[in-house]
């Protein structure tokens, strides 16, 4: 099948086509493109060798198109809306702020900041991306994001928002059912219902891992449940059905309201929660951001 360049070796041929067409006018076509009339005559004269068709019938006046000149406009047409609509559409991705974020940060601590933060962004639309594991931000296709690590993350610049200190906790009613207090031990807590994430391939601690740091296995039992996502996690424990690991400053206004208690000692980790961008982006918006960030009384 022949190309369309091979059939059109100039491109631009179209448009002024498109516009003779549209307008019904030489003239007038010349006038929109900011073209003389006679060039406009000599790039359709030169389409018209090319297809080997007439599109036009002149007359004193107008330009009128023949029946071949009518089907070729009608695919034209169609043709240029669709790439002014993808023209306008990557115009207003220009205008979009990505910021990647693991659900459990959304919901607990960034959704109380939102009119805050786009104001910080400006005339700009915030779209959140919810992320589960660090391999999906391999491509970079975000603008910032707030994730979990040591700080060495490839291709990005970072800088730490806060550290990673783990907690129990657990509804009133459950740490009152089990006779648990934030002055209880690890392995009380252990002893308890413990409501599971699945973590494979994520960057937290683990009820393993903070287990670890009291010198303590975690007891594995058959028929574990596993939630996919923090969000879930909470609920289950605000529900009363389980102790999880809360992660601090996110977990405070849940504490400090009464709906959760802690029900044993903090764990710090190595780890922090860092605002993250790609190193060859940046920017007044990204600066914006991460000063705002920085700032946050947590």
């Amino acid at each position: 099948m022949r190309t369309l360049v091979s059939r059109v070796d100039r491109l631009q041929r179209l448009a002024v086509f498109d516009a003779a067409a549209r307008l019904g006018s030489f003239t007038r076509a010349a006038e929109d493109l900011g073209m003389t009339q006679p060039a406009v005559t000599r790039q359709i004269r030169s389409l018209e060798r090319a297809l080997d068709t007439e599109l036009f019938a002149r007359t004193a006046n107008r330009s009128e198109l023949t029946e071949a000149g009518r089907r070729l406009y009608n695919h034209v047409a169609i043709g240029f809306g669709e790439i002014e609509e993808g023209l306008a559409e990557l115009e207003e991705s220009t205008d979009t702020f990505v910021l990647a974020s693991h659900p459990g940060i959304v919901q607990m601590w960034l959704m109380q900041r939102l009119d805050a933060l786009q104001a910080v962004l400006g005339e700009v639309d915030l779209r959140l991306w919810l992320f589960e594991r660090d391999a999906e931000l391999v491509d970079g296709s975000f603008d910032a994001a707030i994730r979990v690590g040591t700080g060495h993350f490839p291709g990005c610049r970072s800088r730490l928002l806060f550290p990673e200190v783990v907690v129990p906790i657990a509804a009133p009613s459950f740490a009152e059912e089990h006779g648990l207090s934030e002055s209880s031990t690890a392995r009380e807590v252990r002893a308890a219902p413990l409501v599971h994430m699945d973590d494979g391939g994520r960057p937290w601690m683990t009820w393993s891992g903070w287990l670890d740091e009291f010198g303590i296995s975690l007891r594995r039992h058959a028929g574990r449940v596993l939630f996919h996502n923090y969000p879930m996690v909470l609920q289950q424990a605000l529900l009363g059905r389980g102790v999880a690991l809360g992660w601090r400053p996110l977990i405070d206004e849940y504490v400090s309201g009464g709906a959760l208690e802690m029900v044993g000692p903090e764990v710090r980790s190595s780890r922090g929660y860092y605002v993250t961008w790609p190193a060859s982006n940046g920017g007044e918006r990204v600066d914006a951001l991460v000063d705002w960030l920085l700032a946050d009384p947590h």
